[in-house]
């Protein structure tokens, strides 16, 4: 066993995903800290402030604990996971029976396997240095809406992270009716794509 720690910002649970291909689902969440972006907007709070190190065994322990339900489903997320996950981590929680559920944002290799990876590029915030990785194995494409997409771009990324499911999700910010009509508007452009909404924050959960 590693005897790495892990720089975590939360752990919470038991609750529901809210986004994707698995909204509605009974959950446990795994936020570390820390992000190689910058993205405007960004409504998630991943800073290492208040975080915590814990290891891969206290990990594990923890998100037992959370999972009363035992729904055995654990979202992975951050800031940016890729930044810390590997295999010792991977081995650990998903050893005692957890799937796996991770949600990226496709500038990094996995360094440990995952049961379902969700890619949500935003390269409209990378700074030069950082590019879209090719070849992961994406489950799931999710692409958060504001004035930078379209279609076109929409194409690319299709292109690019061939995977069953193709989610389109507004920005829930102050121009929130208007990032949504113009969400709904790219469906209908692009079929293959569907609607994701953050149905946790309409029904007030974590």
């Amino acid at each position: 066993m590693s005897d790495r720690r892990y720089l975590v910002k939360e752990m919470f649970g038991p609750t529901l995903q809210g986004e994707g291909a698995h909204a509605g689902r009974a959950v446990v969440f795994l936020r570390f800290a820390a992000c190689n972006l910058a993205c405007t907007g960004c409504d998630t709070d991943f800073s290492p402030e208040g975080a915590r190190r814990f290891s891969a065994d206290e990990i594990v322990a923890r998100l037992r604990e959370l999972d009363t339900g035992h729904a055995w489903r654990v979202i992975v997320t951050g800031g940016e996971p890729t930044l810390q996950w590997d295999e010792p981590l991977s081995a650990a929680i998903r050893g005692v029976g957890f799937r796996v559920h991770m949600e990226s944002n496709g500038t990094r290799p996995l360094a440990g396997p995952v049961d379902w990876l969700t890619i949500s590029p935003k390269p409209q915030h990378h700074p030069a240095s950082i590019v879209l990785a090719d070849g992961l194995p994406a489950n799931e494409l999710k692409v958060v809406v504001d004035d930078t997409v379209d279609e076109a771009v929409l194409d690319r990324y299709a292109a690019q992270y061939p995977c069953e499911h193709y989610f389109l999700q507004p920005w829930m910010d102050d121009r929130y009716a208007a990032t949504l009509a113009k969400t709904i508007a790219l469906v209908h452009a692009r079929p293959q794509w569907r609607l994701s909404l953050q149905t946790h924050k309409i029904i007030g959960v974590p």
